[in-house]
């Protein structure tokens, strides 16, 4: 019997050690062997996060574009664009509504960034602020005047009100409110007052707008470095501009909306420049801001040229 014995628990030893054997050449198989290429998604894949590497290592500054390229970004930028297009549609109400909506957001999210960070601020003030502003702009531009001024003036009362935990973090409260609500209040305004003034230059404007951030997303967050984005993003402002030219839209001449066209790529670039710089870095998360910056230099500068100028 302890013969017999011996010579099972040998069989049940050898026959574990088979198994195991069995169990590592499975997972052999299983995994690549050593210098073997590897397959087209796993190329796919690491070249993907090799360039999200790239992007966010180079996203630091305030001074460049940062591409958000999580999620569904480009469903959502034609579904922004649609809105905008039955805004624009329904008349100065509608603009107002939706693009007061947006921009009113894009303060919030931009002073949120910087309360993440600790400043003693809160993104209501400029939410209601820049709304207020936008409102005021679907009324009269000196109504909007009048509610920028307001704007100034609610800042400071702010410091005043806050004094008590102490002058500096109060004026520095104050200062980041009005660094985040004063460009998408004027730029929110004055799409507003373009609209008001001639509404096929505000779909111009739109088209056009969007036609640069189609094509510097599109580039842009797949590109090594910064410039190819905003290049793109020009090209695709050239192309729209010569139709708008083509198609006549009023109140433009042939020339005026080529040229008028054509300076929205560097205006737009310079816009996503100034969201960088509002921000306390590019990466800082401000969606609603990103959606509409290309929009704050140009919507300005459009409403002043086309009212001074061609209407």
């Amino acid at each position: 019997m302890p013969a017999k014995e011996a010579g099972g628990a040998k069989k049940s030893a050898g026959a574990k050690k088979k198994s195991a054997g069995a169990k590592k050449k499975a997972a052999a198989a299983k995994e690549p062997a050593t210098g073997t290429r590897p397959s087209r998604a796993q190329r796919a894949e690491a070249k993907r996060r090799d360039r999200i590497k790239k992007m966010r290592s180079r996203a630091g500054s305030r001074y460049r574009v940062h591409y958000d390229i999580d999620g569904p970004r480009v469903r959502l930028g034609i579904a922004w664009f649609a809105g905008a297009m039955v805004a624009l549609a329904l008349g100065v109400p509608g603009v107002a509504l939706y693009f007061g909506v947006t921009f009113a957001a894009a303060g919030a999210h931009a002073l949120r960034t910087w309360r993440a960070r600790g400043a003693d601020v809160d993104p209501r003030d400029a939410l209601i602020g820049v709304a207020v502003v936008i409102a005021a702009a679907a009324v009269h531009p000196r109504a909007m005047g009048v509610a920028l001024w307001l704007l100034a003036a609610g800042a400071i009362a702010l410091a005043v009100r806050r004094g008590a935990r102490g002058m500096r973090p109060a004026v520095a409260a104050s200062s980041l409110l009005l660094q985040c609500a004063l460009p998408t209040a004027v730029a929110g305004g004055c799409l507003v007052l373009l609209a008001d003034l001639e509404i096929w230059s505000a779909i111009a404007l739109v088209l056009l707008a969007s036609a640069y951030e189609t094509g510097d997303y599109l580039i842009g967050s797949g590109a090594t470095n910064s410039v190819e984005g905003p290049v793109a993003g020009g090209v695709a402002v050239a192309v729209v501009a010569l139709a708008v030219a083509a198609l006549g839209f009023p109140p433009f001449s042939v020339g005026e909306a080529a040229l008028f066209g054509i300076a929205v790529g560097p205006g737009a670039f310079a816009g996503q420049m100034l969201a960088s710089v509002v921000l306390p870095h590019a990466r800082a998360f401000a969606p609603a801001l990103r959606r509409v910056d290309s929009l704050l230099i140009v919507a300005p500068l459009w409403y002043l040229g086309i009212s001074g100028f061609v209407v």
